[in-house]
């Protein structure tokens, strides 16, 4: 069974007080023991000193005789006159621990052995006993030690003093500590009365029950805390009202997957008709060559189908397969620093023999730029930009591929004197199988991927691919990637 606040902390204010008034009265008695002990150790001093001051005087002006001899003539009859002065009982010892007088002889005689030993080794030592202090103090005279003096004095009176201010203080504090009980109690029960209030408010609110004002009226911590759960309770409200309207925005969601579920079965749909088509062309030849296999013009005729529509095949399965991978998986690249003028040059240089075989020329542009990505995906990209605009090129034209590096950009355009894309088809172009001229895509061996596929990777290296141009004069790509700079730069 756990205890609620009510409980808690009058407890603790309980606790607290007792704690706080036994620590100042321990402070306050600690306090006026010290001061006690220290004044008597201030007036014994004193009275040593004048008893060391009254042997040294008679010893100087008297006969001349050696300390022990002095203190063995003198030490009964100075005793005695010490111990009228002080007003204390007064004991003389010579140098050697001889006791030589004594103010009050006929009264018991402490064992003082330790403590005279302490004595005459040139120290102060005292005794407590009871009531009763004994102090030895050694005295100094001009030719060393002259013997020690051990007073005695009463501790009655400080006892007494002393007892009746811890009575006092116990007294005192116990009424100090019922009536600060009873106020802080009283305050306490105050506060916890409010804590109460504001937990049934939340309990309220967690019920979907939102209260139009705040429970307290103060204006400290709590009230700041019940106008916070008031608060609290409309931004609840709105945020209710808010996943209502998520959630009609999730049922749009859960509509445009079912859309995109569709295109993927286009997709499917699309692929599946790629596919027919070579695959139904080869077939054809294959059944020609079965029926007419003497026709060395149809021979011939069908190798050349059959690997034309054999190598588009292949490429298609590799650019559906590549793509796939791309949407699907994110694999790790082998990223690198690239210097992007070598990489264009190498592309041109491989595929230049195929635009002299269609009589196009290759206009080049570079500067120097390094970038940071997969060189792999670079020149796929590259080559698919160039392949395309031989493919889709008029016999003659023209391809100029030019990079422009900025501070934190580079930008490489691809131009070609080709066919005009119409505007409307801009949207659409880097969309699987996406292709404009059929009939050209396929005499080429176009798949309608390679633009998807481009677009994906320059992406993948955190770049962008873009159709810029497409009219009368030319049709022009730029694909932009981040500058890198290396230590070197």
């Amino acid at each position: 069974m756990s205890l609620g606040l009510k409980w808690k902390f009058p407890l603790f204010l309980a606790v607290l007080l007792v704690f706080t008034t036994g620590v100042l009265s321990w402070l306050v008695l600690s306090g006026i023991k010290t001061n006690q002990r220290e004044q008597m150790e201030e007036s014994l001093q004193r009275q040593a000193d004048v008893a060391e001051m009254r042997v040294k005087q008679d010893y100087l002006t008297g006969e001349r005789l050696k300390p022990v001899d002095f203190m063995g003539k003198q030490g009964q009859e100075l005793a005695v006159d010490l111990g009228i002065s002080t007003n204390m009982r007064v004991i003389l010892y010579d140098a050697k621990g001889q006791e030589v007088g004594n103010s009050l002889p006929l009264a018991e005689k402490p064992d003082v052995g330790d403590a005279l030993s302490y004595a005459l080794k040139g120290k102060i030592a005292y005794i407590t006993e009871a009531d009763s202090l004994i102090y030895l103090a050694p005295m100094q005279g001009p030719d060393g030690m002259l013997g020690v003096v051990q007073l005695h004095t009463s501790l009655k009176a400080q006892h007494e003093f002393y007892n009746r201010m811890a009575y006092r203080l116990v007294w005192t504090g116990g009424i100090v500590l019922l009536l600060s009980f009873i106020l802080g109690f009283i305050y306490v029960y105050r506060q916890v009365r409010d804590i109460v209030k504001l937990k049934a408010e939340a309990d309220r609110i967690s019920r979907g029950e939102y209260p139009e004002r705040s429970p307290l009226r103060r204006k400290d911590e709590l009230g700041q805390l019940g106008t916070g759960i008031l608060h609290m309770s409309r931004d609840i409200k709105g945020h209710m009202a808010a996943l209502q309207e998520e959630k009609h925005h999730l049922q749009l969601a859960v509509e445009k997957l079912q859309a995109l579920e569709q295109q993927q079965k286009q997709f499917i749909n699309n692929v599946s008709h790629e596919f027919k088509t070579p695959l139904t062309s080869i077939q054809a030849y294959t059944d020609l060559l079965g029926m007419y296999g003497d026709d060395p013009q149809l021979i011939e005729e069908a190798r050349s189908a059959i690997a034309k529509e054999s190598e588009r095949l292949y490429q298609l399965v590799e650019d559906v397969l590549r793509l796939s991978l791309l949407e699907k998986y994110d694999f790790e690249s082998l990223a690198e620093e690239v210097e992007l003028a070598d990489l264009l040059q190498d592309v041109v240089s491989r595929i230049s023999a195929k635009a002299t075989k269609y009589d196009l020329t290759i206009q080049t542009d570079f500067v120097p730029a390094r970038v940071w990505g997969d060189r792999d995906h670079f020149i796929h990209i590259f080559m698919n930009l160039l392949d395309n605009a031989i493919k889709y090129n008029r016999p003659g034209g023209r391809i100029v591929i030019q990079s422009r590096a900025s501070e934190d950009k580079v930008s490489v355009s691809v131009r070609n004197t080709g066919r005009i894309i119409p505007q409307e088809w801009w949207a659409h172009l880097f969309e699987p199988f996406s292709t404009l001229h059929q009939d050209r895509a396929r005499s080429t061996g176009g798949t309608g991927l390679g633009l998807p596929l481009a677009s994906q990777l320059a992406e993948k290296q955190g770049g962008r691919l873009e159709l810029i141009r497409s009219d009368a004069e030319e049709t022009a790509f730029i694909v932009s990637f981040p500058r890198h700079s290396s230590r070197e730069d």
